[in-house]
């Protein structure tokens, strides 16, 4: 690590302990408190030094932002079973759509969300999914966990199809990728997903990443899908690195479309399937079609001191080639949001 990341690190935790002083320091007059504002507002500030190209980002002017969001998502799977010479065994997954509200309050950077999932509150499904968006001009990373247990779908055995009703099996999955934009000083990526920055004009960078996926298929002992054996459990895991790119159309000043695609060849893998305790590991080759792949669009539309749009992200991940085993997984996520700065 270099000399000036090294003061750049200490530099950031002086400034946060600073910010705790002041807190326990808070004084209870009229006066005392607005002076304290300003001295809280000083040090974020100073957390917000100009780094991009200002003729094509720019920061908010306002200081406070609220948004209110609704968020849907879903889940598909495809499984292919080739072992022992059979005819293919198929499997076609599905999960319930997830629907939650959330809102956010983001103050010089610093931000506190709060969601309500209504299908929990009112019993519709039993999932869980839980998502960590951090998106910056220079570097990034989303993190995805999602515990399905109100899956349905289809298997077809042998060209028998069976229907697979909900709560014979669950799936625990964790997605995640990191990456780092080239033209951050002219591309923002925050502009588009969570508006603490403003594109004033058009840009594209290229995008380097990397992606993680685990997905665990968990059967169950009460039922049969692909064979004899009374329990199966999937589990893969894999690795994939690649470059993909980026770009922020700017129509006019009051509208921002975005669309990027990062694909990524995944350099490792480990793929294992236990039948009544007993463990085997797949030997898929390493090839072109093993790809994880994260796909984002976004759509802004600013009117006076407010935003309204739409966002989405995908990721789908394919290990296996024709002629042998497969593991296919697509999840997506669509977010309305509205928001007013002040």
């Amino acid at each position: 690590m270099s000399r000036y990341r090294i003061q750049k690190m200490v530099s950031g935790l002086l400034r946060m302990v600073l910010l705790v002083c002041v807190l326990n320091l808070m004084p209870t007059t009229a006066l005392g408190q607005k002076k304290l504002l300003l001295k809280v507002d000083s040090v974020l500030a100073s957390f917000q030094k100009v780094t991009t190209d200002t003729n094509y980002i720019v920061r908010p002017k306002s200081r406070l932002t609220v948004r209110l969001l609704s968020n849907l998502s879903g889940a598909r799977f495809k499984v292919v079973d080739r072992e022992r010479g059979r005819d293919n065994d198929i499997l076609h997954l599905r999960s319930d759509l997830k629907w939650t509200l959330s809102s956010s309050i983001n103050y010089r950077g610093i931000a506190i969300a709060l969601a309500v999932n209504p299908g929990h509150i009112f019993d519709w499904y039993h999932d869980l999914e839980f998502n960590v968006n951090a998106y910056g001009n220079k570097m990034g990373a989303d993190f995805i966990y999602q515990r399905a247990e109100d899956i349905r779908g289809d298997a077809t055995i042998d060209d028998y199809r069976r229907e697979i009703p909900k709560d014979m099996l669950n799936t625990k999955s964790v997605d995640a990728n990191f990456y780092y934009v080239f033209n951050h000083r002219k591309f923002s990526y925050p502009a588009a997903f969570t508006q603490t920055f403003i594109q004033k004009r058009s840009a594209g960078s290229f995008i380097a990443g990397a992606s993680y996926e685990s997905v665990v298929m968990d059967v169950g002992k009460q039922w049969r899908i692909l064979d004899d054996e009374d329990y199966r459990v999937m589990d893969t895991k894999m690795v994939g690195v690649g470059v993909g790119y980026g770009y922020n159309f700017v129509p006019t000043n009051r509208w921002l479309i975005h669309l990027s695609a990062l694909p990524t060849i995944v350099v490792w893998k480990d793929l294992s399937m236990e039948n009544d305790g007993y463990t085997s590991r797949g030997s898929h080759p390493m090839s072109l079609p093993n790809m994880l792949i994260t796909g984002r669009l976004s759509i802004v539309h600013y009117f006076d001191n407010q935003f309204a749009g739409l966002m989405a992200v995908v990721n789908h991940s394919h290990l296996g080639q024709s002629g042998a085993d497969m593991v296919d997984h697509f999840k997506w996520r669509v977010r309305l949001f509205y928001g007013i700065r002040f």
